[in-house]
């Protein structure tokens, strides 16, 4: 064989830094090959078929079948290899004729378009146990579906959503594999394609090697196959799985519903054909030795070609075995003497043989190398070197193997094992592995290994230099011990299983930790826990799972059969609780596992033992709609224990009825009410419900009619004193309260000491539907319940518009004053909605009316600082009394929209003219404002209300020729804010007007000034010049000053005005400060 690594056929790819990490770790594969790059010839019209079936049909996958070495893997392999997940994934390069992919080149962008959907694999590899679970397969596959960049939102999906990745742990994938792939993978996948946030439209799973993954087949639960088959229906049209077998072992996935191809029509695919004729010419054509060597043929000047098509045909598709014949004529080891090519072999199993018999021309040569053959045969995952060495030692007490020796040995096997870049050492083909444990029949047992051996060696190098073993290692010494069958042949007093558990239990630092540990517990190793539990292992133990539950609650959790058998053999306690106070029996009947529950009740478990709900298991089955379960129980001689808290058979019926009728198990139901001693009207004191309660509050219109058809009692009341059809109503079931109402329910009986009405909760709780249905059978639009609320008013304190809608249409009283005078319209204030105050208001409610408090609506809303709801007031025009102001101290932000409510009515006022109204308005928020000393310092908000108050009531007083006023409300808002040129213009105004020209033109310099240096407009600019030009002309004395002045001053107005437009009129918005008003 080729002396070669192939480290650079790893298929590894290590997660990009991102600057947060997701607590996901794929598995390391490689795929172990004798060379670093072998040659990949032809499939591209597999490929070509392949991506069509992917691509443009519904098809949920592809199934891959072929004969050991017809290049499966390799074709998987060489998928990777372009995916965004291979070292090829970037490479342009097609200049090397004898690289690895040149037949199937770079040029050819099929290879290349196919592996682009890829966005996960898995190579289930017999020599790996990982990597043939299923908990493993689930988490590996979620970490590189983060990884693949078609998927990137998957990735930031599960960042946003930390309860996933805790979902999507290891812990979580061994407990419930199932669970995981949906809600972590499949389901987030599915809400995220639909929001269009993956765009790619076909994505692809690659899942290599089936078969081998059948090896490490669990005694409970699924393989890799059978979870891909009962996965297929939740997978989205757009992920597609292509995955390959074996065709000796396709028994194991005829579930799967895939596409099948196969490499096995050998005899009628002239394609298969043509990819063999084309392998064998290339390697020929590349290597100088095959030519030589057939070359050596004398008289045959066709000898090349005859030797191809001789060679084409004994292959029968297998590559591998082409490979392996041209490696061996190449190095020389095969010799071609005649064109009857005798000397070739002529299947698989024949060439192993012959590399064996020059590898080892003797026993002696052969017996060295076995012991290392054997543990590598045995061992649950690749070894390292100093592995395989001291396990081999581990055996040899009589004799010391040194290193060099053992290295020497190893050496022999080169080419068969294989190094991976992990360091550790697998078998170069599985068929290779396979041909060492068994051989067909026919076939020589020479070089045959016993790998009972290598157990052996495995299980005392654990013991001997590992001890105290942990949970995990102790299982493995377990199945190594048990595989090995050290004391089959022992002669003594002792069984074999006395000395093989007195073994485990003194190498072993918790014997019962390892009976419950994790994978154990969910998939038990069933003859390994039957060597624990001799070795003393508690079958009590109490895990770290389910809530502390006993190894016994999660068997009968899960269903497994075998191990609840087991665990009570070994005298587990049937009445020990996880911290639910659920028993194995409660366990199993809420999971439905009848099986499970008649070893429970055969070995003595109580049927009236309850959990913290005090639910027995019948309840449970009930409620959970395992009628196979309930059936049993109810037929199981139920007797309570004595001195305990079970309850009896009378109690688990009635809360059996319950339960069932609140999950419409009808038949459960109809079963239950034949039974005698049923109570159909009779409430259960733990829940505090009735059997017809519960069905209307869970709309179990079905459940109800039957209960009803039995005598249930309409206007009976649960615990609550809730009617059915209230509670129906208030959960909003249609089909129920119409049931109900049909069958003679009181449509206006209030419940409770509320005294609400059906109407009343179908309003708050927003069921239009079901108030045209009430409305329509009679209900009161105006029944009051205890604080004098009506339908409306429920429906306005709860914000629901389109209820308080349909309710007015109707002709409910929208004015309506309960017990405190409160008003629909104050209800919604206090709730929030501005879209139904406005609707309230559009309708004609009462603005100003006022409850027996004295306040308003409007009061009411600042008092819960619904600000947008003051705002529809305000708009309305709602009056601005004491009350309100009242309310709104020690609220800013209602104080702010108070004050800029003031200011724009007054800029409205001033607008028209009408000066007095305006400077009122400016007033009145002044004395307001004056009255927030501290807001005026800390906020700025405040701040520039004042100032802009002051401007615009200077304005007014100007207008009005009180000028004195006016000069000094400027020179307040000058002193409130120094660098703003508004003041300045405004007192230089006044002064003109007042004749003081010299000052006037003081203020004018300075307010251009502080004007250029904020940066202006032009046409502020423009105005303040004009004001200068008209100051100037004043103090001149020109003979013609006051026709030039009255032509200034005009233009001087129009640019005032025009500049009043432009700017703003001093309102201030919340929360960020306007810009400064202006006067201009």
């Amino acid at each position: 064989m080729a002396n070669a690594a192939g480290k650079r056929n790893a298929i590894y790819k290590p997660a990009t830094v991102q600057p947060v990490q997701l607590a996901l770790k794929p598995l390391f594969f490689e795929v172990p090959l004798p060379e670093p790059d072998p040659p990949f010839i032809g499939r591209q019209w597999l490929l070509r078929e392949l991506s069509n079936i992917l691509t443009g049909t519904e098809t949920p996958g592809v199934l891959i079948n072929g004969n050991p070495g017809t290049g499966k893997t390799a074709l998987i392999l060489q998928l990777v290899e372009y995916s965004c997940f291979g070292r090829r994934k970037n490479s342009n390069s097609t200049s090397d004729p004898d690289g690895i992919y040149c037949p199937i080149n770079l040029g050819n962008d099929r290879i290349r378009a196919l592996a682009a959907h890829i966005v996960g694999y898995h190579f289930c590899q017999a020599d790996s146990n990982l990597t043939c679970l299923v908990p493993d397969f689930v988490h590996s596959l979620a970490a590189q579906l983060c990884q693949a960049p078609q998927l990137e939102a998957y990735r930031e999906y599960l960042l946003s959503e930390p309860h996933l990745q805790d979902i999507l742990s290891v812990k979580e994938c061994i407990a419930d594999a199932e669970r995981v792939m949906r809600m972590a993978i499949l389901e987030p996948l599915i809400v995220l394609k639909r929001a269009g946030k993956i765009p790619t439209k076909t994505c692809v799973i690659l899942v290599d090697a089936l078969c081998e993954a059948e090896y490490h087949r669990p005694d409970h639960g699924h393989t890799i196959a059978t979870f891909l088959a009962k996965m297929t229906q939740h997978f989205p049209s757009w992920l597609k799985v292509v995955a390959t077998v074996r065709t000796q072992m396709l028994e194991f996935v005829k579930g799967l519903s895939y596409t099948k191809m196969t490499l096995d029509s050998w005899a009628s695919n002239d394609l298969l054909q043509k990819d063999m004729l084309d392998y064998i010419t290339f390697r020929v054509n590349h290597s100088v030795e095959i030519q030589n060597n057939i070359a050596a043929v004398k008289d045959h000047s066709s000898g090349q070609l005859k030797f191809v098509g001789h060679l084409q045909a004994l292959t029968k598709g297998s590559m591998l075995y082409a490979k392996l014949i041209l490696d061996l004529i190449e190095r020389g080891q095969l010799v071609i003497k005649s064109t009857s090519y005798k000397v070739l072999p002529v299947s698989l199993a024949q060439i192993f043989l012959l590399h064996f018999n020059l590898r080892f021309p003797t026993n002696s040569s052969f017996e060295k190398a076995a012991p290392i053959l054997n543990v590598c045969l045995a061992a649950l995952y690749p070894l390292t070197l100093n592995e395989i060495y001291y396990t081999i030692c581990a055996m040899k007490t009589d004799e010391v193997l040194t290193w060099d020796e053992f290295l020497q040995r190893f050496k022999l096997l080169d080419g068969f094992l294989i190094r991976r870049i992990d360091n550790t050492y697998m078998f170069f083909h599985s068929y290779f592995r396979e041909w060492l444990i068994r051989r067909d029949e026919g076939e020589s047992s020479k070089f045959l290994c016993d790998f009972r051996l290598g157990h052996a060696a495995i299980a005392f190098r654990l013991s001997r230099m590992q001890a105290p073993l942990d949970p995990e290692q102790t299982m493995e010494l377990g199945h190594h011990m048990l595989k090995a069958h050290i004391y089959r042949n022992c002669q003594g007093p002792q069984l074999p299983r006395d000395m093989q558990s007195f073994w485990i239990a003194t190498v072993t630092d918790n014997i019962s930790a390892a009976l419950g540990s994790l994978r154990n517990v969910y998939s038990p190793n069933l003859k390994v826990s039957r060597l624990i539990l001799l070795a003393g292992a508690s079958p009590h133990y109490r895990t770290e799972f389910m809530g502390d539950a006993t190894i016994l609650c999660i068997a009968a959790h899960e269903g497994i059969v075998p191990m609840v058998s087991l665990l009570l053999e070994f005298g587990a306690d049937v009445s020990l609780t996880n911290s639910q106070g659920c028993t194995p029996l409660i366990l199993a009947a809420i999971r439905g596992h009848a099986d499970v529950v008649r070893l429970l009740v055969a070995a003595g478990s109580s049927l009236g033992q309850t959990d913290t709900t005090q639910r027995c298991a019948l309840v449970h089955a009930a409620r959970t709609g395992r009628l196979n379960v309930v059936k049993y129980l109810l037929a199981c001689d139920w007797t309570p224990r004595p001195n305990s808290h079970d309850v009896s058979l009378a109690v688990a019926l009635q809360q059996s009825l319950i339960a069932a009728a609140a999950q419409d198990h009808v038949t459960i139901v109809e079963d239950l009410l034949e039974m005698d001693g049923i109570d159909v009207n009779l409430m259960d004191d733990a829940c505090g419900d009735l059997p017809l309660t519960a069905a209307a509050c869970n709309g179990c219109s079905d459940a109800v009619a039957i209960l009803l058809s039995k005598g249930a009692r309409i206007d009976a009341r649960n615990k609550q004193d809730f009617t059915a059809l209230w509670l129906a109503v208030k959960e909003g079931h249609w089909a129920v309260v119409e049931k109900l109402i049909q069958n003679g329910a009181d449509i206006d009986e209030p419940v409770t000491a509320a005294r609400k009405t059906p109407l009343m909760i179908a309003a708050e709780e927003g069921h239009i539907e079901l108030l045209d249905l009430l409305i329509e059978r009679g209900a009161s639009l105006e029944a009051q319940d205890e604080e004098g609320f009506t339908a409306l008013s429920w429906a306005c304190l709860r914000g629901r518009q389109p209820a308080a809608k349909c309710l007015m249409e109707r002709g409910c009283n929208r004015n309506h004053a309960d017990n405190n005078g409160r008003t629909p319209l104050d209800l919604a204030a206090y709730q929030g909605s501005a879209a139904l105050v406005l609707y309230l208001l559009e309708q004609g409610a009462n603005i100003e009316h006022i409850d027996v408090n004295g306040m308003r609506p409007l009061d009411r809303a600042i008092a819960c600082r619904n600000i947008q709801v003051v705002q529809v007031f305000l708009r309305r025009g709602a009056k601005l009394g004491p009350t309100t102001w009242s309310m709104a101290m020690g609220k800013p932000e209602i104080l702010v929209v108070l004050l800029n409510k003031l200011l724009e009515d007054g800029n409205v006022l001033y607008r028209k003219n009408r000066f007095h109204d305006a400077a009122h308005r400016y007033q009145y928020a002044l004395r307001k404002i004056s009255c927030l000393e501290n807001l005026l310092e800390r906020s700025a908000i405040f701040a520039q209300l004042r100032t802009n108050l002051l401007l615009n009531l200077s304005r007014c007083k100007r207008k009005l020729n009180e000028l004195d006023e006016s000069i000094d409300l400027a020179t307040q808002a000058i002193a409130q804010k120094p660098a703003s040129y508004e003041g300045y213009y405004a007192r230089s105004k006044s002064r003109m007007e007042s004749g003081d020209y010299h000052e006037a033109l003081v203020d004018s310099n300075e307010a251009m000034q502080k004007a250029l240096q904020s940066g202006v407009s032009a046409d502020v600019v423009e105005v303040l010049k004009r004001i200068q030009s008209e100051i100037l002309t004043h103090t001149s004395g020109e003979a013609a000053g006051a026709g030039v002045g009255m032509t200034t001053r005009s233009n001087a107005n129009a640019y005032e005005e025009y500049a009043l437009s432009c700017a703003d009129l001093g309102a201030v918005g919340l929360p960020t400060t306007q810009n400064e008003s202006s006067d201009l």
